[in-house]
Formats: structure tokens, C-alpha cells, sequence
């Protein structure tokens, strides 16, 4: 009779700990792009693009945050130029910075870790989440690049291509 309440001890301490180990997982903190000497911004993350119906993708989201030693970068004097094989433009800012964009613009969609007041400065552990919206769609296997320039030091280049399949929702923009 001992031996069955040591199995059923043992039972019930593998079922604890099995549950323990099942439970929810902590995800793994976001990639952050290497800082060149001089730059201000990194990458933070995947970028992504919105697929529409027809295999297309109409906007681009991505996240910066600040390079290692930078004190803080007002998001107001911010740059964004967008180049695909076809075309390069300058986008502007939506008004206020911040919302979603339409043609030919950019907007901030949120800010993760914002401490202290609601302001366009990017600072310490603050994210912006930046969305462009290019006059033309992206294609499939299409290459871009899109620059980031900070009102000073050097800018931030992404270079991506689209999937050769686009689906409806966030597509993943492959790096080079």
C-alpha cells in the first residue's frame, strides 16, 4: 500500500511541474538593428507591410528607437525618403506626427514605454512606431529602401524586399 501513495505522490509532482513549464512564455526581446558611428536611430524589430487584396502592399510599418549614447531625437524634424526600383519620394509627416497616414505620407501609429507627457521626442526606452504609406504599392519580390534621416547625425537606411507572395495582413519585408 506504501508504494501506490509514492507513485501517486510522484504523479501528482510531475503534473506540477509539467504545468509550470506550459504556462505562458515571456517572448523574446525585439532584434534592435547595429548603430553606425553617428547615427541617431536604430531599427527596432520587423518591418512589415500591409497586403490588400490583389497581392499588394499598401503601407510599411517599422519601429526606431534611439542608438546607444543618444540622448534624445525630436521626431518633428524628422526625414523619411522611400525609393523602390521605379521611383523615390519624399514623404510629409501627417499632421500633429501622429495617425495614420495617407498617400505620400508618414505618420507615428503609437509610441511604446512613453514616459512623463504626450510629446514628439524620442527618449531613453521610448519606441515610435512609424507607418509610411508610398503613392504606389509595393509588388511582390519588390525592392526597397527607405531613409530616415534625424535632424542631425547620420541616417538610418532600411533595405528590404517584398515576399513573393503577399498575403492580406502584415507581410514580413525580408532584409538583405
Amino acid at each position: 500500500m506504501k508504494w501506490q501513495y509514492i507513485l501517486v505522490t510522484v504523479i501528482l509532482i510531475l503534473m506540477v511541474c509539467t504545468a509550470a513549464c506550459t504556462d505562458d512564455e515571456t517572448p523574446a526581446p525585439e532584434v534592435r538593428s547595429p548603430a553606425n558611428p553617428g547615427q541617431a536611430l536604430v531599427a527596432i524589430g520587423d518591418i512589415t507591410g500591409n497586403g490588400i487584396q490583389g497581392g499588394l502592399i499598401d503601407t510599411i510599418t517599422f519601429k526606431v528607437g534611439l542608438a546607444p549614447g543618444e540622448k534624445s531625437v525630436n521626431m518633428e524634424n524628422l526625414s523619411i525618403v522611400y525609393a523602390d526600383a521605379v521611383r523615390s519620394e519624399t514623404l510629409k509627416p501627417v499632421v500633429g506626427l501622429r495617425g495614420d497616414p495617407p498617400q505620400g505620407s508618414w505618420g507615428v501609429i503609437e509610441v511604446k514605454n512613453e514616459e512623463g507627457i504626450v510629446n514628439n521626442q524620442l527618449e531613453y526606452d521610448e519606441e515610435f512606431v512609424i507607418r509610411i504609406n508610398p503613392k504606389a504599392p509595393l509588388v511582390p519580390r519588390q525592392f526597397i529602401m527607405i531613409v530616415v534621416e534625424p535632424p542631425s547625425g547620420k541616417p538610418l537606411t532600411l533595405r528590404r524586399v517584398a515576399p513573393s507572395t503577399i498575403l492580406e495582413g502584415n507581410n514580413i519585408l525580408a532584409a538583405l
